[in-house]
């Protein structure tokens, strides 16, 4: 492929709505497209024939991923500039992505997606690159903010001195709180990941469902009801909570009587992704009249 015919392959690009640049084997802009100027606030005009493809990125010169990748460079190069953000591109073999966050990007900065793939003439020559960006801000906020209430999440279960645990929409335990070891005797080492939730509770028995679990599968109001013998109802605080009292003869010299709500976790489109449920000792309500 001539140079010629590089930028005549670049100009195919002109009309896409996808921010794109292509650059040669010496690293010199031959495109840049308008999606681009607009994204980056850089003119076409203000960088093609140089090898300026930073400005638009970087407040100092360095090499962006297309530089990396026209150059074919070793992961450890990758690894210096993009260290634990890029990876093989999905739909090329020697093309790499990656996601960072750009300060200069908008009022306040933006996060972009972005992808290299070397251009190849007829003998397989790379004689070029061709990079192309996509503005993941509103997913990768929405990914901050998910990350965020599951560690406030995981810091109230944590600290509450409620005995609680917490299940996905699998029935594994993703959070098991030091007052729930402290009730059961089962560290949270023990409980992370598991399924087999009602050993903690119910050791002698070959197989019980817990209360948060049959929230998890949809259990109807009268299921929950038989399996606890009528101890077990509809939480008139929570809509598609369940409570109950049970005694657990396994929990201390004597067993426990305890008090158990189990609600539902939701996530935004309303669907159960999981379940919550808390255990109160009531054993020591009542005072010895002796």
């Amino acid at each position: 492929m001539t140079d010629a015919a590089l930028t005549d392959a670049a100009r195919i690009l002109d009309g896409s709505p996808v921010p794109t640049f292509v650059i040669d084997s010496s690293h010199i802009i031959v495109y840049w497209n308008e999606a681009l100027a607009r994204m980056s606030g850089v003119p076409a005009a203000e960088v093609l024939g140089t090898p300026q493809q930073w400005l638009a990125f970087y407040p100092a010169h360095r090499p962006v991923l297309a530089d990396l990748v026209v150059d074919g460079s070793s992961r450890d190069l990758l690894e210096k500039f993009y260290r634990g953000k890029y990876r093989p591109a999905a739909h090329c073999p020697d093309g790499w992505e990656s996601e960072d966050f750009f300060p200069t990007f908008g009022e306040h900065g933006r996060w972009l997606a972005f992808s290299a793939a070397p251009i190849r003439n007829a003998e397989g020559k790379v004689v070029g690159c061709v990079e192309t960006l996509q503005d993941v801000t509103e997913r990768k906020e929405a990914e901050l903010s998910r990350r965020e209430a599951e560690r406030h999440l995981a810091e109230m279960v944590t600290g509450s001195p409620v005995a609680t645990f917490v299940i996905d929409a699998q029935c594994r335990v993703t959070h098991w709180n030091r007052a729930c070891e402290a009730l059961t005797g089962v560290s949270t080492a023990e409980m992370m990941g598991k399924s087999e939730i009602w050993r903690a509770f119910y050791p002698y028995e070959t197989r019980r469902v817990v209360l948060a679990e049959m929230i998890v599968r949809g259990a109807r109001n009268e299921e929950v009801t038989d399996l606890y013998t009528g101890h077990a109802q509809p939480s008139a605080l929570l809509p598609g909570a369940f409570e109950a009292r049970d005694f657990f003869p396994a929990f201390g010299s004597k067993g426990k009587q305890l008090h158990f709500m189990a609600a539902p976790l939701h996530n935004m489109r309303g669907e159960v992704v999981g379940a919550i449920e808390t255990l109160v000792d009531l054993s020591a309500e009542a005072p010895d009249k002796g």
